[in-house]
């Protein structure tokens, strides 16, 4: 059973994410969080496997919230999403903490996949966008190459 903490400022982003992973036997929502202490606390109490989290909700407390949630549970695998990312926050994400950024056109399909092939690996942070939010800055080809 893989234990999950869902962590997002919006009742209506938690009511979503816990709709999708519920229809999975093998996973088993522990928790939910709305802000940064909520989630920080349901690290160190719970210790779940995954925590999936807003961007949002760890980008404005300046990474301290995935630095304390990493401290009181090493083990857990976090997973950030956001929906409105802009080309500079992707890149300071892969700067500042080594984020994996996957562009996908389903996050729902991700998210799955990422849970499941995570208790085989080790904790990692992973950020999710949808591919038709990035920024049309990019090039096709390195769109093309981010995607697969």
């Amino acid at each position: 059973m893989i234990t999950i903490v869902l962590a997002d400022r919006s009742n209506i982003v938690r009511y979503g994410l816990r709709s999708l992973l519920d229809n999975n036997s093998d996973f088993r929502i522990i928790g939910e969080a709305a802000g940064s202490w909520e989630t920080i606390q349901c690290a160190s109490q719970l210790r779940p496997n995954v925590i999936i989290m807003d961007w949002g909700m760890a980008r404005r407390g300046g990474m301290e919230v995935l630095r304390r949630v990493q401290l009181k549970s090493p083990s857990t695998q976090i997973i950030l999403f956001s929906l409105d990312w802009t080309e500079s926050q992707f890149l300071d994400a892969e700067e500042s903490i080594g984020v994996d950024l996957i562009y996908c056109n389903s996050i729902g399909t991700e998210v799955l996949r990422i849970i499941r092939e995570g208790n085989s690996r080790p904790p990692c942070l992973v950020a999710l966008t949808p591919t038709v939010s990035v920024p049309r800055r990019r090039s096709p080809e390195r769109l093309a190459a981010a995607a697969q």
